[in-house]
């Protein structure tokens, strides 16, 4: 096979196109593993179970996690992995403006304790620790491939406003609606 028709080699669609290729390598997983859990009701011709949506999140969770480190390793080598590793561990504020980012979760418990008092239980936040864990869970791994590989990859060929936007519009075109 000549070095060019390899899927990797130096005139490869992933290394002239790395962002499109690190984002459908993230939906092709996604959704795949999302199908994989949702299948059995869908065969079945009966609305997916509560259960089923719950469980299809997690695994959607990984495919930008997975993509972006397969990608980082197969284009930029083992170097490239323990860089994107690097920057994972690399804290560029004080951490006191971390603080800052409890104020939404303390806001929006105080609310719910204001409203399960005045108006009625339903509102006691039973599962409010669970959903901060999802939502941190969340961000991590998609941060991972999103901000770790195909941000930067965007970088490398558009200004950072440009990036973003790119990287906002596929975000937003591959989360379940």
């Amino acid at each position: 096979m000549p070095a060019d028709s390899a899927p990797f080699s130096n005139s490869s669609f992933a290394r002239k196109n790395p962002a499109a290729t690190y984002f459908l390598l993230t939906f092709a997983i996604s959704w795949t593993a999302a199908l994989i859990i949702a299948a059995p009701k869908l065969f079945q011709l009966a609305p997916l179970p509560k259960l089923t949506g719950i469980l299809m999140f997690p695994v959607m969770l990984l495919g930008p996690s997975i993509a972006g480190i397969f990608l980082t390793r197969r284009l930029d080598g083992r170097d490239g992995l323990e860089d994107l590793f690097a920057r994972m561990r690399r804290v560029r504020f004080p951490l006191r403006w971390y603080t800052a980012l409890l104020v939404p979760p303390v806001l929006v418990l105080s609310v719910l304790f204001c409203l399960k008092t005045l108006v009625s239980p339903v509102y006691a936040p039973n599962h409010f620790w669970m959903g901060v864990t999802f939502g941190l869970l969340a961000g991590f791994l998609e941060e991972i491939g999103q901000t770790g590989f195909a941000y930067a990859k965007l970088r490398q060929r558009f200004a950072v406003l440009p990036a973003a936007a790119i990287l906002g519009l596929f975000w937003d075109c591959g989360r379940p609606q």
